[in-house]
């Protein structure tokens, strides 16, 4: 790949946070220090999920030395002043002020626009964003993981923005998720688990935060439903087991979801034996041919002569198609997601799990077969004849694609 991921953001960077870069005619910054009223600075929303813990520690070194970095401004519509850098810094001056520590309410402030040399790529509001996330990234102000994941779940589409920009003039090659993990600073394998966290519950985000669940174990559990995690959370906690990638491998080859609510079965209704033996096609027979015991004749004439009467389809109603299509909407859905699993690489995914996921979308899409009664009238050999997927051509196939989208 060619080396301009991180360059191209340290420039980015820089023209935004060193005077005299850039040339006259793009240079948009007002370098003069001047002192104004700390109360009277603007707080950038970009910032409010970053942490402000040891606030009272910079309040203090600021007391003793003195000294205060100048606080980067932006002028906004209205004509107030938003802090682009230098948050931590207001809230020290702040703190001072209401201990006692100075009655001076006034901070040294620099009013610089933001400068934007990729314009046909990302707005300028974009580019503050970058300019808000990474020289956060030097310091990480105590992130804590599912922090860091939603920064770099804020960013994401503004670098691809800037790879698709760099990709289609030449200048870079190669993948985005190594170009992104570069710019990031980081392995594609750590920015991987990192992306994991986004997926598990909030319950398993708690205990990730608090240091308990590794970011390996929360990739590890990513891969399951968040009923599903809580319980592998639970069930290794019970046993007074610490949560590693190993304990929730194992959790996760036992560990069953409790179905809401069971459905009755009514006595009365015919068995599966049963209805076979009346010449009705068994559920799950792969033949589906109108079988017959071997005691009733084709006529519906058993050996005693006795007429067997016919069993009478019911007419569906509006009620039932419902019924089925919602039912086709679920198994469509579990499909995709049992296919999207499959295909996503995980380091850890050893070879019997990928056997077991294959074997699970197979009978997904055996049970989509059998659902879908009416096959295309013009059969095409790739969906109908040549595999056992349902054909895609059908009527309830479309139908039922066609509500999941």
């Amino acid at each position: 790949m060619k080396k301009q991921s991180v360059s191209l953001i340290a420039k980015l960077l820089n023209k935004n946070s060193q005077p005299g870069q850039g040339s006259s005619n793009d240079l948009k910054t007002t370098e003069e220090i001047i002192m104004r009223d700390v109360h009277e600075l603007v707080p950038n929303p970009k910032n409010e999920k970053y942490s402000l813990d040891n606030i009272e520690e910079l309040a203090m070194m600021i007391q003793l030395t003195h000294n205060i970095e100048p606080i980067i401004l932006k002028t906004m519509e209205d004509g107030r002043l938003m802090i682009t850098s230098g948050h931590r810094r207001r809230l020290a001056q702040l703190y001072r002020l209401e201990n006692g520590m100075t009655d001076i309410p006034m901070v040294p402030t620099i009013t610089r626009e933001i400068i934007n040399d990729f314009e046909d790529a990302i707005t300028d509001d974009e580019m503050e964003t970058l300019n808000i996330v990474f020289p956060n990234k030097g310091q990480r102000r105590n992130l804590t993981p599912s922090q860091e994941t939603d920064e770099i779940a804020l960013i994401k589409p503004i670098i691809k923005k800037l790879y698709d920009y760099q990709k289609a003039a030449g200048n870079i090659d190669g993948k985005f998720r190594p170009y992104f993990a570069n710019i990031l600073g980081i392995s594609e394998t750590s920015l991987q688990r990192k992306e994991a966290i986004r997926k598990v519950s909030e319950e398993v985000k708690v205990e990730i935060d608090s240091g308990n669940i590794t970011a390996t174990a929360a990739a590890e559990l990513a891969s399951m439903d968040k009923e599903e995690q809580n319980l592998v959370i639970e069930a290794i906690k019970d046993r007074g087991e610490e949560v590693t990638v190993q304990a929730v491998k194992e959790e996760k080859k036992k560990i069953v979801v409790p179905k809401n609510d069971p459905i009755p079965v009514v006595k009365e209704s015919p068995t599966e034996c049963e209805l076979e033996d009346e010449g009705q096609t068994k559920l799950f027979d792969q033949t589906r041919k109108n079988n017959t015991d071997k005691n009733i004749s084709n006529d519906g004439v058993n050996s005693t002569d006795e007429v067997v009467p016919p069993v009478q389809k019911q007419e569906a109603t509006d009620q039932d198609t419902a019924a089925k299509m919602w039912f086709q909407k679920e198994i469509v859905e579990k499909l995709k997601d049992a296919e999207q699993r499959l295909s996503v690489e995980t380091a850890d995914k050893t070879e019997k799990e990928c056997q077991e996921w294959q074997a699970r979308v197979k009978v997904i899409k055996d049970v989509l077969a059998y659902l879908d009664e009416s096959h295309c009238q013009e059969r095409c050999k790739e969906c109908c004849d040549d595999c056992d997927r349902p054909c895609e051509h059908s009527k309830n196939f479309q139908v039922a694609n066609t509500m999941n989208n």
